[in-house]
């Protein structure tokens, strides 16, 4: 993730990190450490609901015995480039397009989905199959409830089954959504069947496909039913107004 536009001023500074003796990779979410006599005084990678995040690693964190070091026992850990969060400032932020940030099909008709326990009211997201059948698919959702989300309608499209995976871009103006944990930890937006616990909104949901040089804000007249997506170099991300974060908290 990057911040694409700030309240007026950009602020990037070297801070201290802490990766546990474990990489954390350009783009991550950082935020204060939490725990005593570890790492309260430095930045760690952010995770669930990322509490007072602070800002965004330029530079990968790269784990040995002097980056992780203990500054509470008075060793300094290595000093990484970070872009700080302001108050005013946009996050753009990619999907996490891969088997750990993807959502199980239990099954389906050729309009509708059934998902374990999803997230109700989150009719105006998008629906794309990374794998399984149907794979490159997307496709607008218009209706949803605790178990289901309904698209727009089957034209062209190939019926999903319970191998399909696909990723879930929350509507715009949602106002949560979720990290990924494993793969890229921290870099990009989780797709999740309950509700992400990063109080973060969403502005805009974009896609990116091959053959164009930008990002172009997804539309349902043009978008949905497109296939063959699965392909190198397409994308999508998410445009995200931080909230609660260290320079802007809620408590």
């Amino acid at each position: 993730m990057r911040v694409i536009s700030s309240s007026g001023r950009t602020l990037i500074e070297d801070r201290q990190i802490d990766g546990a003796s474990t990489d954390i990779p350009a783009g991550a979410l950082l935020m204060p450490g939490v725990t005593d006599e570890t790492n309260r005084s430095v930045l760690i990678i952010a995770s669930g609901a990322a509490a007072d995040a602070a800002g965004i690693l330029l530079e990968a964190h790269t784990a040995n015995a002097t980056n992780n070091a203990d500054p509470d026992t008075g060793l300094v850990l290595g000093m990484r480039e970070v872009q700080l969060i302001l108050p005013g400032d946009l996050v753009a932020a990619d999907m996490g397009n891969d088997a750990d940030n993807d959502v199980d099909v239990a099954s389906a008709t050729s309009t509708v989905l059934t998902i374990t326990d999803i997230e109700d009211d989150i009719d105006g997201s998008w629906v794309y199959v990374r794998a399984g059948t149907g794979a490159g698919q997307l496709a607008y959702c218009t209706a949803s409830s605790t178990t289901t989300m309904t698209i727009k309608n089957a034209t062209g499209l190939t019926t999903l089954d319970n191998t399909s995976k696909v990723l879930i871009m929350r509507r715009i103006y949602h106002q949560t959504c979720a990290l990924s944990a494993t793969t890229s930890p921290g870099v990009n937006i989780a797709s999740s069947a309950a509700a992400g616990s990063l109080p973060w909104r969403v502005l805009r949901n974009q896609v990116k496909i091959p053959g164009s040089e930008k990002f172009v804000d997804l539309d349902y007249t043009k978008h949905h039913g497109l296939t063959g997506l699965n392909i190198v170099g397409f994308k999508l991300r998410q445009i995200l107004i931080p909230a609660n974060t260290l320079f802007n908290p809620l408590d």
